[in-house]
C-alpha cells in the first residue's frame, strides 16, 4: 500500500478492506488484553484500524490519555521511533460515519478522536481511538444530549445508557466504529492509572494484532 494522504485514501481503503475483511482486533497492555470488534457499517474506519493494525503501527503506541469515569485514549506516542514509524504512514483523514441511531457512546464502545478546530465535517484521525468507560446516565442527562445534538434515542439505546452507563454528549461528535467484546475490566484497570495531566505515570503500551472471534 503506498503512502496514504487525501487524495488517494479513500480509494486504497476501499480497496483494502475488500481484500481484508477482519473485524476482531487483540490489544494487548501489561495489565490485560481487550478485544474490540470493528463494525461493518463504518468501512472506512474499520478498514483504516484493520489495516494500521496488520502492518504494525499500534505495536509500542500507548494510552496516552486516562479520564476516570469518561474515557481511555490510545494509538499514539510521543517516542522518537515511533513519531518516525508514524510518518511513514501517511497523514490523511476519515469522513465521519456518525450513525447515532445505531452506534452510540454506550460504556465500552470505541471511537475516532478528532480535532474540534476547523473541522466542521466532524473527520476523524485514523490513528487515535479511545474506549469509553462512562458513568451511569439519567434521564435528564440524555434530554440534554438530545437537544444539544440533535439526537432522537430510541427506546432501546435510552435503555442501555441507563443500565451499563456511557458518555452520550459525545453522540454526534465522533464516530463510534467499534466496541469492546471482551476486557472492560482491563479498561476500567487503565482509569485506575496514576496520571499528571491525564497521562498516565507508567506507561501503558499497547500491542495489537487481528484474531478470529
Amino acid at each position: 500500500m503506498p503512502k496514504l494522504d487525501d487524495t488517494n485514501a479513500m480509494k486504497e481503503l476501499k480497496w483494502y478492506g475488500e481484500e481484508n475483511r477482519d473485524s476482531v482486533v487483540l490489544i494487548s497492555t501489561r495489565l490485560g488484553d481487550i478485544k474490540i470488534k470493528l463494525y461493518n457499517d463504518t468501512w472506512r474506519h474499520r478498514s483504516s484500524f484493520i489495516m494500521l493494525t496488520k502492518r504494525g503501527y499500534f505495536n509500542e503506541s500507548q494510552f496516552y490519555r486516562v479520564v476516570p469515569q469518561f474515557i481511555a485514549q490510545g494509538g499514539d506516542s510521543d517516542e522518537p521511533d515511533f513519531r518516525i514509524k508514524k510518518r511513514s504512514f501517511g497523514k490523511w483523514h476519515l469522513p465521519n460515519e456518525i450513525y447515532p441511531r445505531k452506534h452510540i457512546h454506550k460504556r465500552g464502545a470505541v471511537s475516532a478522536a478528532r480535532e474540534y478546530k476547523n473541522n466542521p465535517k466532524r473527520e476523524s484521525t485514523p490513528f487515535d481511538f479511545f474506549i469509553v468507560q462512562g458513568d451511569k446516565v439519567t434521564d435528564n442527562d440524555l434530554a440534554f444530549s438530545e437537544q444539544e445534538n440533535g439526537l432522537d434515542y430510541t427506546d432501546a439505546q435510552k435503555r442501555i445508557y441507563k443500565k451499563i452507563g456511557g458518555t452520550p454528549h459525545l453522540d454526534g461528535m465522533h464516530t463510534v466504529f467499534g466496541e469492546v467484546i471482551e476486557g472492560m475490566d482491563v479498561v476500567d484497570k487503565i482509569s485506575k492509572e496514576k496520571t499528571e495531566g491525564e497521562w498516565p505515570l507508567e506507561i501503558v503500551t499497547i500491542q495489537a494484532k487481528t484474531v478470529t472471534k
